[in-house]
């Protein structure tokens, strides 16, 4: 932990007490992440905010250098209460005048009255003992950052003769022309999901960001910083990362993404990421922290277990999007949400044909989920989708879960066509073996799957999009249809794998079924 700075108004000190605040003053004015302990003792070393910081002093570098160094264009991606506003719009502005004080800033977020908050505290920053301490008038600087005596506004200021850097702060749409920046600080350009969902209203924000951000720009060598959650593929970030993949000559992102929990798997090449760019979402080769799959960002204050739980609570499409920085269409990549008809029960007069209950197992309480997806063909020629178990249990809760389902379907159905997955490997086939002999007497097979996920799903896609499924209402219908709509981006595809592959074993109880009648008529 950095050690607590002296009082700096304190004046009888001992000469080694007197070094050591020389030397953390110096330090401070050197490194960001120094100064922001300096200035607020309280200040958490996170090792998300090391890494941060490191970026931003490239900010700095590259404002200095006239473009020559460092990094002119940054982006972070940051889960909500992990520190984005405090680094970017309260410190780091505050820093960066005191190392290079003629530096001209414009600050801005989703509103006016956010962003003049931001504005203030700066200036209430530059205004503390600490910050005059470190490069005002109680540190040893022959040209004191200070603020002018004139500048009383918390929306437009400027620091004292003979500096020329200040700070104007904007909401989206609010008025900076005419005004120059070498520095551009963009603090969550849209307020809610509501306003990344309004189509509208992403084209007002990237009309203003062309019309007057980029035109406020001093020159070739200002910078800007973005800190984000990327609500949406389609916001400002979706687009700017979509362009940068579009044309070379486009803005070259330097992009930091934290997920609030490391992903399970990552772009695994450039291409590959370049592909998820062109969709509007950035997806690293690696975790920037070297984090292990479902590390937690944060965990002193958001750990494993409390972000899971609010994954629960939140449901996967905002919690993708909001902790994740891994956003989605509302409306669906592949399946889209106006495809899903859902009905009280079957249609009166309307028979089943064939029913089958698919399951994709997994033996796990924290990972992926067991799913077993209850479908049916029936006499009107539509498929319906009766019923949906879904958990995540041991193997041994697994086991029971899937006896008593058969069990019931048994009993409301009669014969039920049980078919589940066997993973690759001799222990998955030893696994499958179990499996059926749990379920002996019931009709139960198994078989390897091939092929990805994507290509078995796309019939049961085609026959969505088609209308010939339909959901009965159930408890299930909200976490099914989420999950489809985020196929192939979201954290789970059990109940998708589950559904399509219980679609395409109808399919085939259907064709041997006009087989058979066939060779009989024959």
């Amino acid at each position: 932990m950095y050690p607590m700075p002296l009082a700096p108004n304190k004046t009888h000190i001992s000469p080694s007490a007197a070094k050591q605040e020389h030397d953390r003053r110096k330090l401070a004015r050197q490194r960001f992440m120094y100064f922001c302990q300096y200035v607020d003792p309280k200040f958490e070393d996170a090792q998300h905010m090391r890494l941060i910081s490191e970026r931003l002093e490239k900010v700095a570098k590259f404002i200095q250098t006239k473009g020559q160094e460092g990094i002119g264009r940054l982006i972070i991606l940051l889960p909500p209460r992990h520190g984005k506003s405090e680094l970017a719009s309260r410190k780091f502005p505050g820093w960066i005048l005191g190392r290079l004080p003629d530096t001209r800033i414009i600050m801005s977020s989703y509103g006016a009255d956010l962003a003049s908050k931001n504005s203030r505290a700066v200036r209430d920053l530059i205004e503390s003992k600490q910050y005059q301490a470190i490069f005002g008038g109680l540190s040893s600087r022959d040209q004191p950052v200070e603020l002018s005596s004139d500048s009383r506004s918390v929306s437009a200021w400027d620091l004292a003769q003979p500096h020329r850097g200040g700070v104007v702060a904007a909401g989206v749409g609010g008025g900076i022309t005419g005004l120059g920046a070498d520095l551009f600080v963009g603090d969550d350009l849209f307020k809610n999901r509501e306003e990344a969902e309004s189509e509208p209203r992403r084209e007002l924000v990237d009309d203003w960001w062309r019309s007057s951000v980029l035109t406020r720009l001093e020159r070739e060598f200002a910078a800007i910083i973005l800190f984000f959650t990327h609500w949406h593929p389609d916001d400002q970030v979706g687009r700017l990362v979509r362009r940068m993949a579009e044309d070379p000559n486009a803005d070259q992102w330097d992009v930091v993404m934290l997920p609030a929990l490391a992903l399970d798997s990552y772009a695994i090449d450039a291409d590959d990421q370049r592909r998820k760019m062109l969709e509007g979402v950035y997806l690293p080769l690696e975790d920037p922290l070297g984090r292990k799959p479902g590390e937690a960002l944060w965990a002193s204050r958001f750990g494993r277990e409390w972000l899971l739980s609010r994954r629960a609570n939140m449901g996967d499409y905002d919690f993708e999007a909001l902790y994740q920085q891994l956003p989605y269409p509302k409306s669906g990549q592949k399946y889209k949400r106006d495809w899903f008809k859902v009905l009280t029960k079957i249609p009166e007069g309307v028979t089943i044909k064939f029913i089958v209950r698919l399951w994709d197992k997994a033996n796990s309480t924290k990972g992926d989920f067991t799913a077993g997806v209850l479908m049916a063909y029936c006499s009107d020629g539509f498929f319906y989708i009766i019923d949906i178990v879904r958990g995540q249990w041991t193997s041994y809760e697994r086991d029971e879960k899937m006896k008593k389902t058969a069990m019931s379907d048994k009993e409301m159905y009669g014969k039920v066509n049980i078919w589940h997955q066997q993973d690759p490997g001799s222990a998955g086939k030893d696994s499958a073996e179990a499996t059926n002999r749990l379920l002996m007497g019931f009709s139960v097979k198994f078989e390897t799957v091939t092929g990805d996920k994507e290509s078995r799903s796309e019939p049961f896609e085609s026959a969505m999009q088609g209308g010939m499924v339909f959901l009965l209402k159930g408890a299930w219908n909200e976490a099914f249809i989420d999950e489809c709509a985020a196929f192939n981006r979201g954290k789970y595809d059990d109940q998708v794998d589950a559904g399509s592959g219980a679609y395409n074993k109808l399919l085939r109880l259907m064709k041997r079924a006009q087989k058979e009648v066939g060779s009989y008529q024959g």
